[in-house]
């Protein structure tokens, strides 16, 4: 009997069953470092002195460590809902992951089928940093038809996380106009407007592999050439690092990423495929009384196209409901620049 483990197929998720996912793992400096080499992403609150774990970083590790188990047998990860950020992590935190099957559906073709995991991501006290909801085509191991193929259990997912649910605590110093080059406030943002952030980035297989092995996601589908024709396919949060990097240019004194309504991987990305990326403000809160007020936003992701362009139909690879947090002030005693 082979000690290799092959990962779960499709027939081997059973509603209900709950997974401890190895490894747990700390987060320091060095993966701080390593995001920022790997998306560029210039979001003033996680690149100073006070250790704080950018919220995708985050994401990315608690999601790494359920591939083993869920998604290694994966033919694509396609989407997210409820996801929350409950308290930001901290440089030196060991990240433990819990998962739960909440949902199963074969597909008509019989060779896979779709599985819903509400999954958890906490500290070494136990205390809730992360959870969300994903959904993963999974490989079937043969060609039996399971019960999920007649009767598919599909979860109901809410639609929007409230912002009475955005994690307020820990945000620290608001940033200022000298450390991010930029005026913008929650109050400059307008429902309806649309953010073109214009830098574009080429994607290469040192890229994408590099990042996706510093989550210790080992899916196949992302480095094995001979097992998808020469094109391995792209992380998809890779993708959505990049255009949270790019949407950084417009919403500069952002404060960091709250809550993911709802994320869709529409279409894959390969290397030499090139990311552009903008935004649509869809709704604003004050928050109260808080110093920060939050953007739901929805950020598009587009291959190969920049949607500056005003193209009809852009190529969307990623379309993203997200809640951003952003200061009603800056530093009173800075200058205001013109934006």
């Amino acid at each position: 009997m082979s000690k290799g483990f092959a990962g779960n197929f499709f027939e081997d998720f059973a509603l209900g069953q709950q997974i401890s996912c190895p490894t747990p793992r700390m987060l320091g400096p060095g993966e701080i470092a390593q995001y920022i080499a790997h998306t560029g992403d210039r979001t003033a609150h996680f690149c100073g002195g006070g250790g704080r774990i950018h919220p995708l970083l985050l994401f990315h590790q608690v999601l790494g460590q359920t591939v083993r188990h869920l998604s290694l047998n994966a033919v694509a990860n396609l989407g997210y809902a409820e996801l929350i950020f409950h308290r930001p992590a901290r440089s030196g935190e060991t990240i433990h992951t819990t998962a739960e099957v909440i949902g199963l559906k074969e597909n008509s073709s019989g060779r896979s089928g779709i599985v819903w995991v509400r999954t958890a991501g906490r500290s070494d006290q136990g205390e809730l940093l992360l959870s969300f909801v994903r959904w993963v085509m999974v490989r079937k191991r043969g060609t039996e038809q399971t019960p999920w193929r007649e009767t598919p259990v599909i979860p109901e997912l809410s639609a929007m996380v409230r912002p009475d649910q955005l994690c307020l605590d820990h945000l620290g110093d608001l940033p200022t106009q000298s450390q991010t080059g930029s005026a913008w406030t929650y109050a400059d943002y307008q429902v309806g407007e649309r953010i073109y952030h214009r830098d574009g980035h080429t994607i290469t297989d040192g890229d994408h592999m590099g990042f996706t092995r510093l989550f210790q996601n080992s899916a196949r589908v992302h480095f094995d050439a001979l097992h998808t024709d020469g094109q391995p396919l792209v992380f998809g949060g890779y993708s959505m690092s990049i255009g949270y990097a790019q949407m950084l240019n417009g919403m500069d004194n952002r404060m960091g990423l709250a809550a993911i309504n709802a994320g869709t991987h529409a279409l894959p990305v390969h290397a030499g495929d090139t990311l552009y990326s903008m935004t649509e403000v869809l709704q604003v809160d004050p928050l109260g009384d808080a110093p920060v007020g939050a953007i739901r936003c929805r950020l598009l992701v587009c291959k190969n196209h920049d949607p500056a362009d005003h193209s009809d139909a852009p190529s969307v690879v990623l379309d993203l409901d997200l809640w951003e947090l952003v200061p009603k002030i800056l530093d009173p005693t800075a200058p205001r620049m013109a934006p």
